[in-house]
């Protein structure tokens, strides 16, 4: 089976990248609580265990975030003491993630 390269885009006009950005900062800001920058292309967010409803959020805004821009993936991985929202994305698109690792004010 051949290789299909996702293409580095996202389908949200400017007031929806604008909009979704204020959202991740947001999510940042309130549910995550750790952020680990595993290589250049995969970055790992701890989300907070005793707030309720984290993990949807995450699922939610990833979700979401994959149907505009399709070259992210997301996965949770869950272990004993830590859920953790881990973001991957093609080399090329590296410094988009550099927005991620930054913890917001």
């Amino acid at each position: 089976m051949p290789f299909v390269q996702i293409p580095i885009a996202c389908t949200l006009d400017a007031p929806g990248r604008a909009e979704r950005g204020a959202e991740w900062r947001s999510f940042q800001r309130e549910v995550v609580v750790e952020r680990e920058r595993v290589s250049n292309e995969r970055l790992r967010l701890r989300l907070d265990p005793d707030l309720e409803g984290a993990v949807p959020r995450a699922v939610d805004l990833a979700r979401r975030e994959k149907a505009c821009c399709g070259f992210f993936e997301f996965s949770l991985v869950i272990l004993a003491d830590a859920t953790w929202l881990e973001v991957v994305v093609p080399t090329e698109a590296s410094d988009i993630l550099d927005e991620f690792a930054v913890p917001t004010a």
